[in-house]
């Protein structure tokens, strides 16, 4: 039985109470990424809630960062779906106490509504809405909750992988900007790290005999920030510097880290040669500089089949009367992981603003509308692969 679209507009406002009571207790739920006991807190609560939607959930334990947990439900049909949510957010420990959850204008507000727990419900309830009309067209619906993306994934990226490796498309639940909005592509995403060497010396008494780190530091810094507008589709920041220990020495250590975006791989190519042009280059004599990092998440471009899986998103939308638009960001997601790999649409979450800002919100309204396109959107997948895959 398919998707109908006004009564499945009456069932998501139906759900809308039970959906904010749950975002309520997942937003004061403390889960910054370094607090493992609060992402836990999280992940053991949506395990709970996968659970009782007939998904069968494997936790997959973590040292360091939260749990992962693997979720999955089967159907009828031939379609491997992958849908991918995180737990963590960017906020320090004790800020879900300052600042609980809110609902006000038409908005609700507080640590990660937006980014990404409503998102993480989102997935819940749209698998409730196929569930209550028994759309099992798909093989297979794999729904990953994981726990450290707010850093760019660095436990749970071979996870990711390997549940990619074993679906034919992504389905990414971070948040929409507006209601008629979702991701094509992201520019990938690298953190560098420059270190200088020099030599150290009495700042007073004979300063002649240092070199100093910081300056040299200084000169590589503006040569970096002036890569910007040079390599089509890559910006450079300088985001954060250190050196020296005391102000009367001439200080002969220094560091900057460096975060570039880039829309494809000739541009992260050229930037990173850049990197080291510049790490070589000596302005203030006897130091020496080296420049280490690399990509955490590879452009995620608008492919082929990546423009499949938004057209299908776009009709499944005007069906409730909304144009979709596929737009790029330079933010990095676990989407510019699996977009390497099959077909991904991101940023299917609701619409809202100001991620990992205080004033961080979801529109309310968004809700059902958002639930119905991904309900539909998934029904749209296991159609299409009943008759052969995407239409690429």
């Amino acid at each position: 039985m398919a998707l109908e679209i006004g009564p499945a507009l009456e069932q998501a406002r139906r759900y809308q109470p039970r959906l904010l009571s749950d975002l309520e207790t997942l937003v004061n739920m403390d889960s910054g990424t370094y607090y493992k006991a609060g992402v836990d807190q999280v992940a053991a609560w949506m395990q709970g809630r996968l659970e009782a939607s007939d998904l069968a959930v494997t936790v997959q334990p973590q040292q360091e960062f939260g749990n992962n947990l693997i979720a999955t439900r089967r159907g009828t049909g031939k379609a491997r779906i992958l849908i991918i949510g995180h737990m963590d957010t960017v906020f320090p420990e004790g800020e879900p106490q300052r600042r609980p959850f809110t609902i006000k204008d038409g908005r609700a507000l507080g640590p990660g509504v937006l980014d990404m727990k409503s998102g993480l419900l989102l997935g819940v309830y749209a698998l409730d809405l196929l569930r209550a009309v028994s759309a099992e067209n798909y093989a297979s619906i794999t729904f990953l909750c994981n726990s450290d993306e707010e850093i760019g994934s660095p436990g749970s990226r071979p996870l990711v992988r390997e549940l990619a490796s074993q679906a034919d498309v992504a389905l990414v639940l971070e948040p929409g900007r507006e209601i008629d909005e979702v991701v094509i592509a992201r520019k990938g995403v690298g953190n560098y790290r420059l270190e200088v060497r020099g030599v150290a010396a009495h700042a007073g008494v004979e300063p002649q005999k240092g070199r100093s780190a910081i300056l040299e530091l200084a000169h590589k810094i503006v040569a970096l920030q002036a890569l910007n507008g040079t390599i089509p589709g890559v910006t450079v920041n300088v985001g954060v510097i250190g050196g020296g220990e005391r102000p009367n020495v001439v200080p002969d250590h220094a560091h900057a880290l460096i975060d570039i975006r880039a829309a494809d791989r000739p541009g992260i190519a050229a930037v990173e040669e850049a990197f080291q042009r510049i790490a070589q280059q000596v302005t203030v004599p006897d130091t020496h500089s080296t420049i280490t990092g690399e990509l955490c998440h590879f452009p995620f471009e608008a492919t082929p089949g990546n423009m499949a899986l938004f057209k299908l998103a776009q009709a499944e939308a005007a069906r409730q009367h909304i144009a979709l638009r596929g737009v790029s960001t330079g933010g990095g997601s676990d989407g510019n992981t699996t977009a390497t790999m099959i077909p991904t649409l991101d940023a299917l979450g609701l619409a809202g603003g100001l991620a990992h800002n205080p004033g961080e919100f979801i529109v309310l309204d968004s809700i059902a509308p958002r639930m119905v396109l991904l309900a539909g959107l998934i029904e749209q997948i296991g159609a299409a692969f009943l008759d052969g895959g995407l239409p690429i």
